[in-house]
């Protein structure tokens, strides 16, 4: 509660800007949706002091969104910090535990995840996938009593970690799908809002400020769960089965207080109805269109990633960004947490690997708010087009990379080295969280749930592909070298392939981005010069 309480102190007055519909007529831009900015623009006359302009209404929405990111936070960050962990508390099985996690999370993308979220909206889907992820963070707690009760029971920890990642996975996958499109949902809402009062909102500027509100709130949550572990070890000497019971008690507590949460597209749907029956046509046309889109929808309800890749070329150009993240979050994940950061701090217990990991949350939780600000066209001095920051995002795990080469087995390393390479990792992971997702929403508007839908299938497949390969005899080396670590278990890995496919996705993926920017782009003129 205290959570809640602060986001409403600290993030609610956060103002949207507002303009006059006289300026927004003037305004080349509005029509783009927000994403036609400039890459780099300073306007001396922005003071960013329009929140008294927004409607009660409105602010519902905006409230409603913030309760929203407050309990996925708490939830999903216990499920991210128990990842965090996996490899350095339960050894090898925790790399198969993330890469089995990470192939039900992809596999319920592509088989399911939007037909959940389609069919019982995503207020629904938001409870549903918090408690299946509660599942996956409660089978550490388990896992941990278990070999507690008995030593010799090592497969019994092991079939209870792989099923809570299964369960996990499936619920992770619906649960980004649901966030995704109550994210649509109200930043479309908020925007109809304003523009009823008068004003006029670029809806491209409400999905750069809730995309960093949300990445604000979420990586701020996951900074605090992850140094929870840190804390109580060194401070009160608590043992992991207790700190991994206490992360299961406090992802389950939000699933209870979610269905409380306005549910949006439910409002959406009531003010749409109305809308209907102030219109002077006779009506026959408006319920032959909502029956047309009601079988559209059915039909493609659970393949809808597939179905959007295939239809809108955008989608295409616009996955190698999520494979550069799922490669980049699998190989530090299992190299950087797993094996290096034990090394360089020679810490065999793991007591730092959640302070470290939450440098990286820190640093995005930053990160997110001030780039959701820059990328404002109006309300803000210095204005920073998506389409930049998200580049700078991919440049940061290409430069990770490029560290890795250059000093591959981390005997040249130190913590300074350590809070760079997790720093940079902040800064990837906020234009994932943040400016990624409300790309998506800008070139996605009519299809929520398979555009959210096609970022999982991408970054999951990516992570899925890079822990197979931190586990199997795939890169297996037969001796230490350079570029042949030498894990905590005592197996040799080659560390380099990962390195260079990090790097080719980025060379690949900041041009294929641009590629689809272009596109978007001239589809928004095409719309323009028709009106």
């Amino acid at each position: 509660f205290a959570h809640v309480i602060f986001l409403r102190i600290i993030i609610s007055p956060y103002p949207i800007p507002t303009m006059s519909r006289r300026t927004a007529d003037d305004d080349n831009s509005s029509t783009m949706s927000g994403s036609g900015l400039p890459l780099l623009v300073v306007d001396a006359n922005a003071d960013g002091n329009d929140d008294e302009n927004i409607s009660r209404p409105a602010r519902k929405i905006r409230t409603s969104f913030l309760q929203m990111s407050a309990l996925f936070a708490i939830n999903h960050g216990c499920t991210v910090s128990c990842l965090g962990l996996a490899n350095a508390r339960l050894g090898s099985i925790g790399v198969w535990q993330s890469g089995t996690l990470y192939a039900s999370y992809t596999a319920a993308a592509l088989f399911g995840a939007s037909y959940f979220v389609k069919k019982f909206g995503s207020r629904n889907g938001l409870a549903l996938g918090m408690g299946m992820s509660a599942a996956y963070v409660t089978s550490f707690f388990l896992a941990s009593m278990v070999v507690e009760m008995n030593e010799e029971m090592v497969w019994l920890q092991d079939v209870v970690a792989i099923a809570g990642a299964v369960v996990g996975g499936v619920g992770s996958s619906i649960l980004w799908v649901s966030q995704g499109t109550y994210f649509s949902c109200a930043s479309e809402l908020f925007a109809s809002k304003v523009e009823e009062e008068g004003e006029m909102v670029l809806l491209g500027d409400v999905t750069s400020r809730f995309g960093g509100n949300f990445a604000f709130v979420f990586l701020l949550s996951e900074v605090i769960l992850r140094l929870l572990s840190t804390f109580l070890i060194e401070t009160a000497g608590l043992s992991w089965k207790i700190i991994f019971g206490l992360y299961s008690l406090l992802s389950i507590l939000p699933v209870f207080f979610m269905m409380g949460v306005m549910d949006v597209e439910e409002y959406q749907q009531h003010q749409y109805n109305n809308l209907l029956q102030t219109e002077e046509d006779d009506g026959s046309d408006n319920e032959d269109r909502l029956e047309d889109e009601n079988e559209t929808s059915t039909s493609h309800k659970a393949t809808a990633a597939i179905d959007l890749l295939r239809k809108d070329p955008k989608a295409k150009y616009l996955s190698p960004i999520s494979i550069l993240f799922g490669l980049s979050t699998a190989f530090s994940a299992s190299v950087l947490n797993g094996e290096v950061i034990q090394q360089v701090l020679s810490d065999p217990n793991s007591t730092y690997v959640g302070l470290y990991t939450a440098i990286t949350s820190m640093v995005a939780a930053v990160a997110s708010l001030l780039f959701g600000r820059l990328q404002s066209s109006h309300g803000s001095r210095l204005h920073c087009g998506k389409e930049l920051v998200l580049t700078i995002g991919a440049l940061s795990y290409f430069v990770i990379a490029l560290r890795f080469i250059a000093f591959p087995n981390g005997s040249d390393w130190n913590r300074l080295t350590l809070i760079y390479i997790y720093t940079l990792l902040g800064v990837g992971r906020a234009t994932y969280e943040g400016t990624l997702r409300a790309i998506f929403a800008d070139f996605f508007p009519n299809e929520k749930e398979g555009a959210f839908a096609n970022i999982i299938l991408f970054s999951g497949s990516a992570s899925t592909l890079g822990y197979i390969l931190s586990v199997t005899r795939a890169l297996q080396c037969e001796e230490v070298s350079k570029y042949c670590m030498e894990y905590s278990d005592g197996s040799i890995h080659n560390v380099l392939v990962m390195e260079l496919v990090i790097i080719a996705t980025a060379i690949v993926a900041i041009p294929s981005f641009w590629r689809a920017v272009w596109m978007f782009r001239k589809e928004q003129n095409i719309q323009n010069d028709s009106v």
